[in-house]
C-alpha cells in the first residue's frame, strides 16, 4: 500500500517502511490510499488535495497521538477506533 506521510513525520515514515508500506512524501509522486499528517500543525497545507485525492478513497490520517501500531490499524481496517 503506498501512503504519503508529510516530512516532518520522519519515524512515521521508517517505521511504516519496515512494515512493507510504500511511502511518499509528495502526491503528485504516486497515487495513495492515505495521507499522514500532523493536522494541527497545518499538515495539509502543503498538499494540493482538489487534484491528487482520487475517487478511490483517499483517507487522511491526523498522526497527533497515535502510535504507529494505531496508524497501521487505521491504515489496514479504513476506521478510527482504539486498539484497546
Amino acid at each position: 500500500m503506498t501512503v504519503c506521510v508529510a516530512n516532518e513525520l520522519n519515524y512515521v515514515k521508517i517505521e511504516l517502511e519496515k512494515r512493507g508500506y510504500i511511502v511518499i512524501s509528495k502526491l503528485s509522486e504516486a497515487p495513495c490510499k492515505a495521507i499522514i499528517c500532523n493536522l494541527k500543525n497545518g499538515g495539509l497545507i502543503n498538499y494540493n488535495l482538489q487534484n491528487s485525492i482520487k475517487a478511490e478513497g483517499t483517507i487522511i490520517i491526523d498522526s497527533g497521538c497515535k502510535t504507529i501500531d494505531e496508524i497501521e490499524y487505521i491504515l489496514n481496517n479504513r476506521v478510527y477506533s482504539s486498539l484497546l
